[in-house]
């Protein structure tokens, strides 16, 4: 149904989401604020509008920017595109006299427009944490243990957190001695993994031969701790080799989280030079084409802001993550209850739902006038799992006729029978 809701009434990018839909995002949401209130996180709550600043660090970043005009200066706002931005200068004005660490975490949309897997999408459900204040490599390693956390929490078995750090390529561009082209070309390739491209563009660079040669195998770079330790062997600028010392402290208090199955080590990743500075991660799901969560640090963009803080964080694609998880492991706390009442006070209709809805379950009144065989196509319908049927024989009684949506008659027996096997969790 919301696939034909999106084909004719919203523009491309844009989803509908209904019924059980909306309970699967709800269900993660709350599973994810739990894990994120458990380690000291504040939920804070961000504009939606904002005053339109260009990147001019990035042309590509800045045009999936959603811009309008403020209808009383006329100037121009902007969606909200990344919560991040937003909570850095929050911690650089607002709270600037705040004590040290800050510990946010939020769940919100996000505007932008943006090609993923192939896709147009506009809008994006996210969550995430920021740890602003602490100049600790263990504040890198608490936000991908939380990362790691909310994957195993909401029920993803097959995911691999991908360990990078800003600084390694950075590192080897600063010795190649490139011109901004140069750069633009190399990351380019270094994206797609094109070897042989990289190869021709690092032709007859004088400076930093050794650092250059590292970059034509990139599957070197790909892989677990031993990346490392060829990495570190093999780069000669200090740069580069003190992003790998870091990497390996990270991975050593990961190691004391026990997290260490679930980390590989890509080099070659670099995300963005002009946001992140050090540690940097992503989070990949089996079925999933792109990756759902990423993070790291961003000290350069507090910075922008006017405070000498160190910041480090992540958002989790919720929408990406919904496509995957499999939340049957709660279906027997959500069995649902379509209440068919045939009586004319319907006092005994009213009773047994309000108290199945005391106990957690879903109870919903019949209240269209129509005969039974149409109120079970409407629950087969509206995927109810049982009918609940007051026949006017049995008002006096308070019996009740449990039914399947299929029409299967259960058993025959009293409200308060009834509440009492499913209070103690006897699913019909």
């Amino acid at each position: 149904m919301s696939s034909m809701l999106e084909k004719k009434i919203l523009p491309s990018g844009s989803k509908v989401f209904i019924g059980e839909e909306v309970q699967k995002k709800r269900d993660i949401e709350e599973q994810i604020r739990g894990i994120f209130s458990l380690w000291g996180f504040q939920e804070i709550i961000t504009p939606s509008f904002e005053f339109y600043a260009p990147d001019k660090e990035s042309d590509s970043r800045d045009s999936e920017i959603f811009k309008t005009i403020d209808l009383e200066t006329g100037n121009l706002l902007s969606l909200r595109s990344d919560v991040t931005p937003q909570i850095a200068q929050i911690a650089g004005t607002v709270l600037e006299s705040a004590p040290r660490p800050l510990r946010f975490s939020y769940v919100t949309n996000v505007f932008r427009y943006m090609n993923v897997s192939g896709t147009y999408q506009r809008e994006f459900l996210q969550a995430g944490v920021e740890l602003i204040g602490l100049m600790s490599l263990e504040a890198d390693a608490e936000v991908i243990a939380i990362a790691v956390e909310c994957f195993r929490k909401i029920g993803v078995k097959d995911f691999k957190i991908s360990l990078s750090h800003g600084g390694f390529l950075a590192g080897i561009f600063n010795v190649l001695d490139l011109t901004q082209d140069d750069k633009v070309k190399i990351s380019e390739a270094i994206s797609r993994r094109d070897e042989s491209s990289l190869a021709q563009l690092l032709k007859g660079k004088k400076n930093g031969q050794k650092d250059a040669n590292i970059l034509k195998n990139l599957a070197r770079l790909f892989g677990d701790s031993s990346v490392l330790e060829f990495a570190e062997k093999t780069v000669e600028n200090a740069t580069s080799k003190k992003a790998v010392q870091e990497l390996k402290k990270v991975y050593g208090i990961l190691d004391l989280y026990g997290l260490t199955e679930q980390i590989v080590f890509d080099l070659a990743d670099f995300r963005d030079f002009n946001y992140y500075t050090g540690v940097i991660f992503e989070g990949f799901v089996s079925g999933v084409g792109s990756p759902v969560c990423g993070g790291g640090r961003y000290d350069r963009l507090l910075k922008n802001f006017g405070t000498d803080d160190l910041g480090t964080g992540f958002a989790i694609d919720l929408d990406s993550l919904s496509n995957v998880v499999n939340n049957s492991d709660n279906e027997v706390n959500k069995k649902s209850f379509l209440v068919v009442d045939f009586s004319s006070s319907k006092k005994n209709g009213i009773e047994i739902s309000r108290k199945l809805r005391d106990l957690g379950y879903v109870a919903s009144r019949d209240i269209m006038r129509r005969e039974l065989k149409d109120s079970l196509t409407f629950a087969r319908q509206s995927k109810f799992d049982y009918c609940l049927v007051i026949d006017t024989k049995n008002v006096r009684a308070k019996k009740v006729r449990v039914l399947t949506s299929s029409g299967v008659e259960l058993i025959v027996s009293s409200i308060d029978e009834i509440v009492n096997k499913l209070e103690e969790g006897d699913i019909l």
